[in-house]
């Protein structure tokens, strides 16, 4: 019986691997769609669906669905504008939610829409788009999106995102209103009095055993919440390098977050090329270098946002892919890694799931 499910999409495809006991052994099958850029792609712990947001340059973004595990796709519903002046550029999350048939996709250009019968039709969240704090979006590097999405388990009405570059934003009433959650994020590149407008976020965690607790990794630092983002505390002073894209939570510690931190905005590579992932246990009060198994020199490749991932175990795995086609595993929380595959094209996202079916948080 397996263990534990990989989904690691890249720019040339996915790949879906299954581990046995131990997850020391992996079985792949793919390259499923084969030549598209698979900018995201997730497990729904609700129905097994695999959900796969590809994007390929002479049809577009669309967004693809397998009910067997990968043996067969069809397309689903993709989120469309019905403005006739704004297209789809990317799906770059999609995120099952806590009620049956509802799910949220993340979009480029930064944009929220909502499925209620299980991706056949989209409809777009207006109240977000048309936020005031709408007008001081800018496009980061890779464009203005919203990537990351967080339903608490508990109260679907509670729903938390972020993008680059929009800051975060908080729903209490199922989407129909939203608050700005950005005070105490940096936004160095714009002048003090337009710090909280749109703050450039990279990853963002609720977490499910501990409601209000938030983890992000920001353009300008590691931060944690206690109140829904109502403040932040900036918690990565002792990291090497503030920037960095990728984190990951272990869903039942609260106090438990990783980062890879990179040395800056312009290198975009971690320090010294040593690539390390850092674990906090203790809310961001002190950081542990893992790194047994990675390379320590001559590291010069980029963990994108999506590519650090948990399968929620207990020792918890971790997976990690790079912008260089290397994909690690830890199944002891991060002291050991080991390279599991090389070659591939650049990593895009990597999602986990373990033997029971619990999508990672």
């Amino acid at each position: 019986m397996n263990e534990a499910g990989l989904l690691v999409s890249t720019r040339k495809g996915l790949l879906i691997g299954t581990s046995s006991a131990g997850r020391t052994r992996w079985d792949w099958s793919g390259l499923h769609f084969e030549g598209w850029m698979v900018d995201y792609s997730v497990r729904d712990p609700r129905t097994g669906t695999i959900w796969c947001a590809a994007n390929h340059f002479q049809w577009g973004a669309r967004l693809h669905r397998s009910d067997d595990g990968g043996e067969t796709w069809r397309e689903a519903g993709t989120p469309e504008f019905t403005d006739g002046e704004t297209s789809l550029e990317g799906i770059w999350t999609i995120q099952p939610g806590a009620v049956d048939g509802v799910l949220y996709a993340g979009v480029m250009p930064g944009a929220l829409f909502v499925s209620e019968d299980d991706g056949e039709s989209w409809r777009l969240l207006e109240s977000l788009s048309s936020h005031p704090y709408s007008e001081h979006w800018m496009p980061g590097a890779a464009g203005l999106m919203f990537h990351h999405v967080g339903i608490d388990p508990e109260d679907p009405s509670r729903i938390i995102v972020g993008g680059s570059a929009t800051g975060v934003f908080a729903s209490y009433d199922g989407g129909a209103s939203w608050e700005t959650r950005n005070a105490g994020i940096r936004s160095d590149h714009m002048p003090p009095e337009m710090q909280e407008f749109a703050p450039c976020v990279h990853s963002l965690f609720a977490h499910p055993k501990q409601r209000g607790r938030l983890w992000q990794q920001g353009h300008f630092g590691q931060y944690r919440s206690d109140d829904d983002g109502e403040t932040w505390v900036e918690v990565g002073q002792d990291l090497p390098g503030e920037f960095g894209f990728a984190s990951a939570i272990d869903p039942e510690k609260p106090d438990t977050c990783f980062f890879v931190p990179m040395n800056s905005d312009q290198a975009r590579m971690p320090r010294g090329g040593a690539l390390a992932v850092y674990r906090t246990q203790d809310a961001g009060a002190s950081w542990t270098k893992l790194s047994s198994g990675l390379p320590q020199s001559g590291f010069h490749q980029v963990v994108y946002r999506q590519a650090l991932a948990q399968d929620g175990a207990d020792p918890l795995g971790l997976y990690m892919g790079s912008s260089g086609g290397e994909l690690y595993s830890s199944n002891d929380a991060g002291e050991q890694w080991d390279l599991i595959l090389d070659h591939l094209a650049p990593i895009t996202a990597v999602r986990a799931w373990r033997l029971d079916g619990r999508l990672e948080a």
